[in-house]
């Protein structure tokens, strides 16, 4: 499995909307400078985020971008399938979902080899996949603020 051009931008716009909950909405200029991205291409991303409900924008001129969720509730999973639309696992080969048994004969054995590299990518595919669900924006925030030598107990703010 390969990450997108467009699920990469889009998750690391995320990663940065997430380092700076609590701190008040963030444009898309901001955003794409902090992480050298085109900003018409970014807004395009947000845009598509925003229809599937990732992120809300707030209009005028102290307005951007927040996460429409807290971190901890967005899967990788979901911002990929957001951003990639659905992967389809289709049959491709399989009769009946089962494998044939091997025979020697070419025709045969070549449709037998791509029946199992079917299954093999299949297999590999849904396995990155249930991976992908696992792990949080929250995880791939703290692992920034870890590399970066930020505490991960002081990386709230709070306002009294």
């Amino acid at each position: 499995m390969k990450l997108s051009t467009r699920s990469t931008y889009g998750l690391r716009a995320l990663v940065e909307l997430g380092l700076t909950v609590g701190r008040g909405p963030v444009s898309a200029t901001a955003i794409a400078t902090s992480q050298d991205l085109s900003v018409a291409y970014l807004e395009q991303l947000l845009h598509r985020l925003k229809k599937q409900g990732l992120v809300i924008s707030i209009r005028g001129p102290k307005g951007g971008y927040l996460l429409a969720k807290e971190p901890e509730q967005i899967s990788i999973g979901e911002i990929v399938r957001v951003l990639d639309g659905p992967s389809a696992t289709a049959n491709g080969g399989l009769r009946n979902g089962h494998l044939l048994a091997p025979t020697p004969s070419g025709r045969q054995a070549g449709e037998h080899a791509r029946r199992v590299a079917h299954v093999v990518f299949r297999g590999v595919h849904e396995r990155l996949a249930n991976a992908l669900e696992t792990v949080t924006l929250q995880d791939l925030c703290d692992e920034v603020r870890e590399e970066a030598g930020e505490p991960l107990e002081h990386r709230y703010v709070f306002h009294i």
